[in-house]
């Protein structure tokens, strides 16, 4: 069978469906990782472009949303100042202090990730979002906790300690994600380097620390099933040529909404002189190393 994308992240799709089977977790060490799993350099640039934002950009404090404001920046446009734009230098200052950066929603903006998600989807048949965590070293992310869905974690910069414990989903389907105060012995203690691919299975309590400086990694979670099909064997992905024609048609209709939206105020804005930007204070680009 021909495969999207899967094959590149766990090397060989039948151990990962195996765990999947067993409910265990397990580390993958692909050769490489695929083209479409997006670069730290890629990421960091999103952020020290000051045009990202919530819901797009969140930090987490003790398990609690930071409030934007302590993160976010005004920026300049034609309509006047707008709030709540990520401020790279302050981002930073709060990653010191052992907050943790989350960037959810990825593949909604990033075209790597887009592709890297649609593939999944296509290749497990499931619904597949993509959310970048980032720490310090020694850093912890929430308590133990277990997720509603199960995750693939591709490690991207760094090294992050793991320690996933017995997934027990309940029959009647009650116990969703949240807190897990009394996991019981832990069934895997890793630490994953750049490139590693951990899979955690749903219901499967875990909780994760940075080891090594700046740990940045992308996590998969893989829900339900697509709309209209039921679990079964993976779909094969698009051909080219169909992937072509989606793109054009996809296009065609932003051209149109694009005529369509344009009003008579904006074009002539589009004619005149340069709205005058405000001087913003420079900041340095964040660490990435």
């Amino acid at each position: 069978m021909r495969w999207g994308v899967l094959d590149r992240l766990v090397g060989e799709p039948g151990a990962f469906f195996e765990q999947c089977r067993r409910g265990r977790p397990h580390v993958f060490t692909p050769p490489c990782l695929p083209q479409e799993v997006p670069t730290l350099r890629e990421l960091t640039g999103a952020l020290d472009g000051t045009l990202m934002r919530t819901p797009y950009v969140e930090l987490l404090r003790e398990g609690e949303l930071v409030p934007a404001v302590e993160f976010g920046t005004a920026a300049g446009c034609a309509e006047g100042p707008e709030e709540g734009f990520a401020d790279p230098e302050r981002i930073m200052h709060l990653l010191a202090e052992g907050a943790t950066l989350l960037l959810p929603r990825l593949g909604r903006w990033n075209a790597s990730v887009g592709a890297l998600t649609a593939l999944l989807s296509q290749d497990l048949g499931r619904v597949t979002e993509a959310f970048c965590f980032a720490t310090m070293i020694g850093s912890r992310g929430p308590d133990v906790h277990r997720d509603g869905a199960d995750v693939l974690v591709v490690q991207l910069a760094g090294r992050k300690e793991w320690t996933v414990y017995e997934a027990e989903p309940p029959a009647d389907g009650t116990r969703g994600p949240g807190p897990v105060p009394d996991p019981g012995a832990p069934v895997l203690r890793t630490v994953i380097g750049a490139g590693d691919v951990l899979y955690v299975p749903r219901a499967a309590p875990h909780t994760a620390s940075g080891d090594d400086g700046l740990s940045v990694h992308l996590a998969l979670a893989i829900g339900g099933t697509t709309a209209g099909r039921a679990a079964g064997p993976p779909a094969r992905p698009m051909a080219n040529a169909q992937l072509l024609d989606c793109a054009r048609e996809l296009i065609q209709l932003a051209r149109a909404r694009a005529d369509t939206a344009a009003d008579e105020g904006s074009l002539a804005r589009a004619g005149g002189e340069l709205p005058c930007s405000p001087r913003g204070i420079p900041v340095d680009r964040p660490d990435a190393g």
